[in-house]
């Protein structure tokens, strides 16, 4: 009974011999399951094995705590040790000691005795010191934590798992960017990007234009010699229609000096600027510059009967595309 209660090595001594024990136990057992034989067997379901985890994880702390009040019981009634008795009448200690002393249980100068090892290494023995009460109730509060985690994961399933949590961390990225996407119009490209035609579309694209193009292309995109070519007529420098407009502006033509206005317009300025030019196809603004480029076509359906097709009209006199000059500035 005096041992049961008293803080000796007798605990320290029974604790050791029962994990080797044990220890050797769970080595017996591993080497009896891996000699039966196979054969087909029913796996226990997960639920049914987390509640058996959590089960043998509740009866071992009911079994510390069983053995706590059983040390509590027997020091009461034998009595404190005679170490502890002899203490009484010691000087007392400060609040900072008797905090540091609850937190690390730290054995003083004068008791190391009690508590060193018997083994000697060239000189060196060693103390055999309790472990810190708040390591150990951190380390039980992990446990603590991971039974929590463990019901509520894989057992009730009120929180996510990994692999949920995960697709539902990309699902909603994915539906962030659609929506950032969506906000800005960076949807729009070069191969998908359609004439605007309404008159908002128009306005705002010629306030771009004018804040941005004229330097180059003119007050009424008629062109400036040496510098933009007329956007005015049919003919360009890297193909018409609003795709390749689009695209000339969007990436610039770098060896002509036009930069790239990616960089500094959106998707949707892109589109309102690119329609705003082509609705000034056919203006003919005073001082234009000569075509430059090759005439566009848009592409239409094909005739559904080649013999049909109607003769041209000899008056109208064709255009002379070999007197085209080639373009000095930056792009139609």
């Amino acid at each position: 009974m005096r041992l049961l209660g008293g803080s000796g090595k007798a605990w320290t001594d029974r604790a050791r011999r029962t994990t080797s024990a044990v220890l050797v136990l769970l080595l017996v057992t591993s080497c009896l399951d891996a000699q039966a034989a196979p054969g087909p067997t029913q796996w226990t379901s997960n639920q049914l094995f987390y509640v058996l985890v959590l089960v043998n994880v509740f009866l071992f702390i009911l079994i510390l705590a069983q053995v706590n009040l059983l040390r509590s019981v027997t020091r009461f009634l034998v009595g404190k040790p005679e170490d502890e008795v002899a203490a009484v009448g010691v000087k007392r200690q400060s609040a900072e000691s008797k905090l540091m002393q609850m937190l690390t249980r730290r054995v003083s100068i004068e008791k190391e005795q009690d508590v060193l090892q018997h083994h000697d290494y060239d000189g060196i023995r060693e103390l055999d010191n309790a472990l810190p009460p708040w390591w150990l109730w951190l380390f039980y509060g992990t446990i603590i934590w991971g039974v929590v985690y463990l019901v509520n994961v894989h057992v009730t399933g009120v929180w996510p798992d990994q692999k949920t949590e995960y697709e539902q961390e990309m699902a909603q990225a994915k539906a962030d960017v659609a929506a950032y996407v969506a906000k800005l119009g960076a949807s729009v490209d070069e191969n998908s990007v359609t004439l605007l035609t309404d008159a908002s579309a128009i306005g705002t694209g010629k306030g771009i234009y004018e804040a941005n193009c004229i330097a180059c292309h003119g007050p009424a995109a008629e062109g400036k010699a040496g510098l933009g070519p007329n956007l005015t007529d049919g003919y360009w420098i890297h193909g018409g229609g609003i795709k390749n407009v689009f695209k000339t502006i969007k990436y610039g033509v770098k060896e002509k000096g036009m930069i790239d206005w990616k960089s500094q317009l959106k998707a949707p300025e892109l589109q309102a600027v690119a329609s705003y030019v082509l609705s000034l196809q056919g203006t003919n603004p005073a001082n234009a510059r000569e075509p430059q480029g090759d005439l566009w076509k848009e592409e239409g359906p094909a005739a559904s009967d080649s013999t049909t097709v109607a003769p041209a009209d000899s008056s109208v006199t064709p255009a002379d595309t070999t007197s085209v000059q080639p373009k000095l500035a930056q792009v139609n």
